[in-house]
């Protein structure tokens, strides 16, 4: 999973440059405590879960045209709020 990650941030750092963050958790190790929220719907969801600012979207897969549709939706909606 660490891989498909990493895969993932190199094509959405290609999509959205540096308005963007990624970061992998492994679930099994301590640090997802700093993740209490998250670690609460694990036994609820399969693995990968992608979240994205600090909501669970995915889970069961990793999708980047997915994910790349729901950032862009996001922006979009931003955007308009703006307005």
């Amino acid at each position: 999973m660490k891989q498909e990650a990493e895969e993932l941030s190199v094509a959405l750092k290609g999509d959205f440059g540096d308005d963007i963050t990624i970061k992998f958790v492994d679930v099994s190790t301590d640090e997802l405590n700093q993740y209490p929220s998250i670690a609460g719907i694990l036994p609820k969801v399969r693995l990968p879960l992608t979240v994205i600012n600090n909501e669970p979207r995915f889970h069961g897969g990793i999708s980047a045209e997915v994910i790349t549709n729901a950032l862009k939706e996001m922006q979009q909606e931003n955007q308009e709020q703006q307005q």
